[in-house]
């Protein structure tokens, strides 16, 4: 069966099953062009939809789960997602939204077209777009704030951005995490030996592991969307006096950074390209498409508290 009459049949399975329900499919637009065909079912009373992806489903039918097996799980995932009905009548209100925004970054280019739908401002390659948090008993989402809500709240970009900003500094929104314990997290192991575990009860960071000292991520609380940490105002200045070093900044993906602390003191245009290279493989490589932010590498000079963007200044040096 091919994918177009296996989405056909789930609808029409579903429609049989769910009368009083609007059972359709739909696309969701990603990051960076990537689009999914997804399942969208409306029941009455109801002030969200229920979204449910159909490619993973797909794939488990070529691999032999029987069709009524796939509309069991379909079903299943109805249950999950009944559990999250939230009120989202306070979204009329700015006033009562203003302490939820929170900022993401995007690649300007690959998402030129889609981010016109959003308000939003350039840095250097990337895009800041807005969303919200919201949650209700056990669950939390997100909603991504559209130029429609920007119209009803009769606000401005700059109003999304300010607010972000202040909600990232009064919530301390960042974590910085050493390179050995993210390794020792996936791996299990480390093998000059186990680390344990320490807490110094300094805010947003983990204990210091001198295993590679050179090497931090960086990210959010929620590590969703935590490459946007990168503008969370006085941070990047913070840990440039904290480590007494300017550093260079790599766009792992949408949801971290990676630091690596400068030795040098100044931008060395061969460290810097042997990054951009390390970059661009590990992203045509081992990044999902959606969750790429850039190719580019960044630099932090604490004497001007600015970050560099490795484009600008390689097209200065010649190296582009």
């Amino acid at each position: 069966m091919e994918f177009k009459s296996f989405c056909e049949q789930v609808v029409s399975v579903m429609s049989e099953r769910h009368p009083e329900c609007d059972v359709k499919t739909c696309k969701v637009d990603k990051n960076n062009g990537v689009t999914y065909n997804c399942l969208n079912i409306i029941c009455p009373g109801s002030n969200i939809s229920e979204v449910i992806y159909l490619e993973p489903m797909y794939e488990a039918f070529k691999d032999g789960t029987s069709f009524m097996e796939i509309i069991d799980r379909v079903e299943d995932a109805r249950k999950k997602s009944g559990d999250k009905h939230f009120e989202v009548g306070y979204y009329r209100n700015f006033d009562k939204v203003r302490d939820r925004v929170r900022m993401k970054l995007v690649n300007y280019k690959k998402n030129k077209e889609y981010i016109e739908g959003f308000p939003h401002r350039r840095f250097k390659d990337l895009a800041v777009l807005y969303y919200s948090k919201v949650s209700d008993k056990a669950f939390e989402g997100i909603i991504m704030i559209k130029n429609d809500h920007v119209s009803l709240w009769n606000i401005s970009e700059e109003n999304l951005y300010e607010a972000a900003c202040l909600n990232a500094m009064k919530s301390g929104d960042y974590e910085l995490v050493p390179m050995m314990s993210v390794l020792d997290d996936i791996f299990g192991y480390i093998m000059s030996g186990r680390r344990e575990a320490q807490d110094d009860g300094s805010e947003g960071e983990a204990k210091e592991d001198d295993q590679i000292p050179f090497l931090k991520i960086l990210t959010n609380k929620d590590k969703t969307y935590g490459a946007s940490v990168m503008l969370n105002p006085g941070l990047l200045c913070a840990l440039a006096r904290k480590y007494d070093r300017n550093f260079y900044i790599l766009p792992s993906s949408v949801h971290e950074l990676i630091l690596v602390l400068d030795e040098n003191e100044s931008f060395d245009e061969n460290i810097a390209a042997e990054l951009y290279n390390m970059v661009r493989y590990v992203n045509m490589t081992e990044v999902e498409t959606e969750d790429v932010l850039s190719d580019n590498v960044y630099y932090y000079d604490r004497s001007l508290d600015e970050v560099l963007d490795y484009y600008e200044i390689a097209l200065k040096t010649g190296l582009a």
